[in-house]
């Protein structure tokens, strides 16, 4: 389903002072492209007592957007993985109080790599990965968000399509290789800049 929006040049949470997102804003990290995707895909979890995961959150521009747009169900969660490698730690926190919301949020200051010994298997309806754009830490993300992926749940991949390596090496290989070995266990719904799939029904965790 696809929600109709009208859209400023700029996402509005940018531009709120109750915010601050410097380096957000110059990154383009967050962007009506991505608002757009957003809505069009996680809509209809609105009002609904889903579990989303983020895995690399920065400054909070994502976990806020989608803790103020897709889920206001007040049974909804949020849960938010970063290594804080960028020391974003305390503008993040500081955001996330000032969005209102920090109660249905937990934060997790760990290593991606850890994940699955915080959360469980087949817990989550979506998963936000946007972490170590190093394929070989990509590869890794991609493998848990399944995993931890309920079946039909969707998990998304910014940065498909990022150039600039890091540690030697871009997203997009490593993606492309999850793709190709789970074959019809995923089902691809949009591929673009970000690349979206869903763990179809009846597909076992391992």
């Amino acid at each position: 389903m696809f929600f109709q929006r009208h859209f400023p040049d700029e996402p509005a949470l940018l531009g709120d002072r109750r915010y601050r997102f410097p380096r957000t804003r110059s990154w383009r990290t967050w962007t009506i492209d991505r608002e757009t995707l957003f809505e069009r895909w996680l809509g209809v979890c609105r009002n609904l007592p889903v579990k989303f995961l983020e895995i690399g959150s920065f400054e909070g521009a994502s976990a806020i957007w989608t803790l103020s747009n897709i889920l206001t169900h007040p049974d909804s969660t949020l849960t938010c993985v970063d290594n804080n490698h960028l020391r974003s730690d305390k503008q993040f926190l500081a955001n996330l109080e000032a969005s209102g919301h920090r109660s249905r949020a937990t934060v997790h200051w760990i290593d991606s790599h850890d994940i699955r010994r915080h959360v469980p298997d087949e817990h989550f309806d979506f998963i936000y990965v946007d972490g170590s754009h190093a394929a070989p830490n990509v590869l890794f993300d991609v493998v848990n968000a399944f995993l931890i992926c309920k079946p039909g749940g969707l998990v998304g991949c910014d940065d498909y399509l990022f150039k600039t390596p890091e540690a030697g090496s871009v997203p997009k290989p490593a993606i492309d290789s999850f793709v190709r070995l789970m074959g019809d266990r995923i089902e691809i719904v949009h591929s673009a800049y970000q690349l979206w799939f869903r763990k179809r029904e009846g597909t076992p965790g391992a």
